[in-house]
């Protein structure tokens, strides 16, 4: 028979252990808005051509900064809610986000109406919920046109990236091919007849209209009046439509010498791309705006059809920094285009505001932080939030003039452009400092040069 002394450690003992059972081997760790672990995170499509490379990038930051120390100390904690492309994935997604893992900063897929609803969650989650939301690489005008007149409301709502009327800066770059003196200018090709194909997507909208707003008008009529170019061929061409014949067939009967497509990671470039070489278009220059075609893995993709391909480009030098960031991200298979880039930097932007503001616990302070900071040297140079109270342009990445968006600010979201020649080699043709115009070759030129070459050697 047990004394009541030792039945009373016996109780002890099993009280002990039940304390164990429900806490952890250890003593939880001290909680609170400025102590523990920093929860950022990405809702997106997990698997996507367009989102996965940004995920990516933004977890080798994240592993970066907390290798160095983390954010005051506190390490980062990184989340991803994968919303499989749909909007209502991504309000349950933004939701789980904020409420259940705490974030107090989220990136959000790229798409304008993917940003949109996560927009409207964040704003009805924000008074309990306190949090920042960066669209990365969305360029509706609607993500962030009503921040102004409602900032007390929208004051979270960031776009890390070019709006739509940003965009007309680059086009206007692009246009000065046709110019022998500009400074895009290719070794002996000035085109002056354009065919012009738009991915029909909410985003080229203002490209095929025109935007009153901020006097712009349509592109066709900006490469006529700009560069005196005349638009031979212009047509919006659905997303993954693959099927592109008739079209490249009516452009070769339309004169144009080049085939300039404003696409994104929405439109099978690559499906585009081979038709493009088996078409009577394959001697037309062809010319592509964005997507997956802004990386070396294109030539692959394509099974070398890209050959003389003319596209924009972020594996090729921009910046100094640019091409040890595209290095690295390489090194771990993450293909590098235009918002993988501003993903991973929007991260190391996000922890020098939080420096700034001395922690996470007060959000106004915070978000005041990050209007107000410059990410010097970033991998497309400075990275900073434009507060030029113009509709759109407002709480997005500062790249082009909200005053005349015709013009890039320098130093700000470089831009290159690259030909794709043998081997899948890139070729950079902009910006000035790293371009090699000279090497130019028409795609006939190259495709001539690929069949004379003698074939490998057998193994």
């Amino acid at each position: 028979m047990k004394s009541k002394g030792t039945i009373l450690s016996l109780l002890v003992v099993l009280t002990l252990v039940a304390v164990v059972v429900v806490t952890g081997c250890a003593p939880a760790a001290p909680s609170g808005p400025n102590t523990g672990p920093i929860v950022i995170g990405y809702v997106g499509t997990a698997a996507g051509p367009g989102t996965k490379p940004c995920i990516d990038a933004q977890m080798m930051a994240v592993e970066e900064i907390n290798a160095a120390g983390g954010i005051l100390g506190r390490p980062l904690k990184y989340v991803v809610e994968d919303n499989k492309g749909e909007t209502s994935l991504s309000v349950a997604g933004v939701q789980r986000m904020v409420m259940g893992s705490k974030a107090v900063m989220y990136s959000v897929e790229g798409r304008t109406e993917i940003s949109m609803v996560a927009k409207q969650k964040s704003i009805d989650l924000y008074k309990d919920f306190p949090h920042m939301m960066i669209s990365n690489g969305a360029s509706g005008v609607e993500v962030t046109q009503s921040v102004i007149a409602n900032y007390d409301k929208e004051k979270m709502i960031f776009r890390m990236f070019n709006p739509e009327p940003g965009h007309f800066a680059w086009a206007n770059l692009i246009f000065g091919m046709s110019n022998p003196t500009s400074n895009v200018a290719l070794k002996g090709f000035a085109p002056k007849k354009w065919a012009l194909l738009y991915e029909n997507l909410a985003w080229t909208l203002l490209f095929r209209n025109g935007g009153p707003d901020w006097n712009l008008p349509t592109w066709d009529k900006m490469a006529k009046d700009n560069w005196g170019i005349d638009v031979v061929y212009s047509k919006p061409i659905a997303a993954r439509t693959g099927m592109y014949l008739p079209i490249l067939d009516a452009i070769s009967k339309s004169g144009a010498e080049i085939i300039y497509c404003v696409s994104s990671w929405f439109t099978d470039t690559e499906v585009l791309t081979k038709q493009w070489a088996d078409s009577p278009a394959k001697d037309i220059q062809l010319y592509l705006y964005g997507g997956v075609a802004q990386t070396h893995d294109f030539w692959q993709m394509t099974g070398g059809k890209a050959n003389g391909v003319l596209t924009a480009s972020y594996e090729t030098p921009i910046t100094d920094v640019n091409m040890a960031f595209v290095k690295k991200a390489n090194a771990r298979g993450i293909p590098v285009q235009m918002h993988v880039a501003c993903a991973y930097d929007d991260v190391y932007l996000f922890k020098a505001a939080v420096e700034k503001a001395g922690g996470t616990a007060d959000m106004d302070k915070l978000i005041a932080a990050f209007e107000t900071t410059t990410l010097k040297g970033g991998v497309l140079g400075d990275e900073r939030v434009e507060m030029t109270k113009v509709p759109g342009f407002f709480h997005s990445r500062v790249c082009a003039d909200p005053n005349n968006p015709t013009t890039l600010i320098p130093g700000a979201m470089g831009i290159g452009m690259a030909q794709f020649q043998q081997n899948g080699e890139m070729i950079p043709m902009y910006p000035e400092k790293y371009a090699q115009l000279d090497k130019y070759q028409s795609p006939a030129a190259l495709r001539a040069a690929a069949a004379a070459a003698p074939a490998p050697a057998a193994k």
